[in-house]
């Protein structure tokens, strides 16, 4: 049986920041603190999975 060659292709990942970001950090992002209606919203949607139970 005969062996595999070597794969001559390397892939190389560079990682880049969109221009459009105003920070320019490739770490994670703090939080954006929700809205009113986010939080009316978000006790909407669990009120309805706690009436269900």
């Amino acid at each position: 049986m005969k062996k595999k060659p070597a794969k001559k292709m390397k892939h190389v990942i560079k990682w880049t920041v969109n221009p459009y970001r105003k920070d320019k950090r490739t770490g994670a992002i703090s939080p954006v603190p929700l809205s009113q209606y986010g939080k009316y919203a978000m006790d909407e949607i669990e009120n309805q999975f706690k009436k269900e139970d």
